[in-house]
């Protein structure tokens, strides 16, 4: 990644306008929430979780290179997608355990905690922002393979954590509302630039956010939603029960016969990498593969098997689809997964 690139990710939340917007919005809910006593505090209430759950909506869209949602109502509840607001408790964590540290054993020893949570943290949000699973991204074995297939560039999201530290313990100076916009800038900057290191791997599923739907269109996609998510609770109800062919042939019949199967498909296997058993997930990215590769969605098809292979290194495709899928890493420059599916 050049010095250039680098630059225009970390001021990415100024110059995309939307985010700039949103930036600003919430830095003044928040400057106001500060100042305004008991009123004030139930405001923080409510934007403390929109501050942190933007984070990571642009951290996805930025590693799959598209702008970030716009801020709405959803953002500020606690409730609901719990698994973007998961580096909250992770950041309190490595703050206490470096504080802890300083006063138990000196300030000396903070310094392998702080570099420690340099490294973890960016790691982390990223490997959470792939997989949707708080503990994923708490894995050391899926936390070492994104450092090892991103080390040539994830090391610059851990500098910038170390300068951001520093910045901010130079902002106490400053005025209070002053110095939470810098504060709040080096966040989102932050969130953005780890983004964007990661974006040029293409972990990240090819998963389009739609526009926005007239009333009617918004009818039908909630029908929808409601048939995929009782499809989808019927084949868990088989494969709880040990019958996991007859749950995906159950899904699978259901994907063929509706309007979007290219959608389905997708939203099907986001939904079981969200049951507590990930495996079952990755045994249905063996068909969804499949599936991909038949229609000649061959780079889609290599997402798939790299965001698997973060979840489980166990991770093999069908046998069939190998020599398809080698073709296909090796084709587009990705030389370390053709490897890795050569060894299968």
């Amino acid at each position: 990644m050049s010095p250039t690139n680098i630059v225009k990710a970390i001021f990415y939340p100024l110059s995309e306008p939307g985010v700039a917007m949103t930036l600003v919005l919430l830095w003044m809910l928040v400057a106001f929430g500060i100042w305004g006593g008991t009123m004030g505090l139930f405001l923080l209430i409510l934007v403390i979780p929109a501050v942190f759950r933007y984070q990571m909506i642009i951290l996805e869209a930025r590693a799959r290179g598209e702008p970030p949602s716009t801020l709405d109502a959803e953002f500020f509840n606690w409730t609901g997608n719990a698994w973007n607001l998961f580096p909250v408790p992770v950041a309190l964590l490595l703050v206490w355990g470096t504080i802890w540290t300083g006063e138990n054993y000196g300030i000396s020893w903070t310094v392998p905690v702080i570099l420690f949570a340099s490294v973890f943290f960016p790691a982390s949000v990223a490997v959470l922002a792939i997989t949707r699973s708080p503990l994923q991204s708490l894995n050391p074995i899926a936390l070492g393979r994104l450092l090892s297939r991103c080390r040539a560039t994830i090391w610059i999201a851990s500098v910038f954590l170390l300068l951001s530290i520093w910045l901010i313990s130079l902002t106490g100076e400053l005025p209070v509302p002053l110095a939470n916009l810098v504060q709040m800038f080096l966040l989102f900057a932050l969130f953005s630039l780890i983004g964007s290191l990661v974006e040029p791997y293409g972990l990240v599923a090819d998963i389009r956010i739609p526009d926005a739907l007239q009333p009617e269109a918004e009818e039908i996609a909630a029908d929808i939603e409601k048939q995929r998510t009782a499809i989808l609770n019927h084949a868990y109800g088989f494969v709880s029960r040990g019958n996991r062919a007859g749950g995906f042939k159950h899904i699978t019949e259901w994907a063929a016969s509706c309007p979007d199967p290219v959608a389905a498909w997708a939203w099907f296997f986001e939904g079981m990498l969200a049951w507590e058993n990930q495996q079952h997930a990755l045994f249905f990215a063996q068909l969804y593969i499949h599936d991909m590769l038949q229609h000649g969605e061959n780079i889609p098809a290599l997402k798939v098997v790299m965001r698997c292979h973060l979840v489980s290194e166990r991770f093999r495709p069908l046998s069939e689809d190998l020599p398809t899928l080698i073709k296909a890493a090796q084709s587009s420059g990705n030389i370390e997964l053709a490897t890795v599916l050569k060894r299968n």
